[in-house]
């Protein structure tokens, strides 16, 4: 099976755009009209409901909030009219020239949140029913409602979603979304259960063969995971037997770590025709909701390392388009013009850049990510901590900056804590304070293209080592 080259994929999570929507009209123009100009050539399609209810017609899941009484009226209203949200997404799309995925959440998290009472509209009935299909609480991680994958019925209740929405509609490819949520099994057993997982993709895969016979045309088949190698083991995602059966023909790595081992799945996955799509997270994320020039930087590393394409995660530009789009949702603007720029590197030269350190964000929903995260480090006097900072531009090549800077943040410095910094071996003498955050000037030749090594020590004191940039400042 061929897969097209995306250079861009945008995923779109639906669930604000239908509840910000005026009529069906606004909801098909936040699903397309982000995508004029773009570089946007497949939108991968999230009903908003996290694959355990539906935001669109289903005989085998119900509707969204119908286990409450708490449907959206304008859902209602879009199928009593016959205009069935996925349906009308992919004729729209294909107007732009965009192939169109379902994006399957196969065991989101959120009906979990607050103890399983922050989102009652999410919790399915078939989950108060079957209690017995859940992990359940108590464990070292994972949320309450979460399913247990080593459970049969469960995985025949996935597949017939994956079956009944490859039947109803002409989706161009689908993508099972492993990174909403592990765990997949009892913690601590994941890596023993990995075969369950594969199992699963065999089955589906052999249908959708099927079913690109019977419509005369492939079915790409995509998928999330953990951003490097080992966390796929810890949680049950045996990528290198998915790539030797043939079982993908793409891989989306990671969700907030900005750290990703691109080219290690690229030497598995390229060999077989494989695509390889790092994640760019819009937010939030270890450094809040990520800066133009974040993205900017990130999306230079990515292209540095060997991707094949640019995969966007919680981006709301699709939103931020809407009529109805409430005021808080014109933070994204910025969104709209980075899709006009990340699908080529060589439109991101001589652009402000922010390369960042991988820092570790917390999130009890993703048990074995951000391995490589040596932030955040707390630092007592004469203890320092190695920081691995990536840049994937050579400002030599590029144009010339006219300010390269090391920046630091240290929550609750004190005038008494004394740092120490080093980039590459060579100590930065000077420094500025300011609040929180320590900045050191850099020459053109201390940071180089590829993994720079920053050491922070603590001279005297203590401090928190939080969040650290490089930045390249061009404008």
């Amino acid at each position: 099976m061929g897969r097209k080259p995306y250079r861009l994929i945008y995923n779109a999570d639906t669930s604000w755009a239908m509840q910000n929507s005026l009529d069906t009209a606004d909801y098909l123009h936040g699903m397309v009209g982000f995508l004029e100009g773009s570089g946007v050539d497949a939108l991968f399609w999230h009903d908003g409901s996290g694959g355990n209810n539906a935001y669109y017609d289903s005989a085998v899941m119900e509707l969204n909030g119908e286990r409450i009484g708490r449907v959206e009226p304008l859902l209602r209203r879009m199928l009593d009219a016959g205009e069935d949200p996925p349906a009308i997404t992919i004729a729209a799309a294909r107007e732009h020239g965009v192939d169109v995925f379902y994006s399957f959440r196969i065991n989101d998290c959120h009906d979990s949140l607050g103890d399983g009472e922050a989102h009652p509209q999410l919790l399915a009935t078939f989950k108060v029913e079957h209690p017995e299909w859940l992990i359940g609480p108590g464990h070292a991680y994972g949320g309450c409602n979460q399913l247990n994958f080593a459970v049969p019925e469960v995985l025949d209740f996935k597949f017939a979603i994956l079956e009944e929405a490859a039947r109803k509609y002409d989706f161009d490819g689908f993508e099972i979304d492993f990174q909403r949520n592990a765990p997949y099994f009892i913690p601590g057993t994941e890596p023993e259960q990995a075969h369950i997982l594969t199992g699963f993709l065999r089955r589906v895969r052999e249908h959708f063969r099927e079913r690109a016979v019977a419509r005369g045309r492939d079915i790409a088949l995509a998928v999330r995971v953990c951003e490097s190698m080992e966390a796929c083991r810890l949680d049950g995602f045996d990528v290198p037997a998915w790539i030797d059966e043939g079982l993908i023909d793409m891989i989306v790595l990671g969700s907030g770590a900005v750290d990703i081992e691109v080219e290690a799945f690229a030497a598995l996955a390229r060999p077989a025709g494989i695509g390889v799509y790092p994640c760019l997270y819009g937010w939030p994320s270890g450094y809040g909701p990520f800066t133009t020039a974040m993205c900017r930087a990130l999306a230079t590393n990515y292209w540095h390392q060997g991707a094949d394409g640019i995969y966007t995660f919680n981006w709301n530009a699709h939103t931020h388009v809407q009529r109805r789009s409430e005021p808080n949702h014109q933070r994204f603007a910025h969104q709209v013009e980075l899709l006009r720029e990340i699908d080529d590197p060589e439109k991101l030269w001589e652009y402000d850049k922010e390369f960042v350190a991988c820092r570790n964000s917390g999130s009890p929903w993703y048990p074995h990510n951000w391995l490589h995260s040596a932030l955040p480090a707390t630092l007592t006097a004469g203890a320092s901590v190695e920081v691995p900072v990536l840049m994937g531009e050579d400002p030599a090549c590029s144009g010339t900056p006219r300010l390269q800077r090391l920046r630091a943040e240290f929550p609750g410095l004190r005038e008494a804590d004394r740092l120490a910094f080093e980039l590459n071996g060579q100590a930065l003498e000077s420094q500025e304070r300011s609040g929180d955050t320590i900045t050191c000037p850099l020459s053109p030749d201390s940071a180089f293209t590829g993994r720079n090594a920053v050491r922070v020590a603590c001279v005297e004191g203590s401090a928190v080592a939080d969040k650290l940039w490089i930045d390249v400042l061009y404008q």
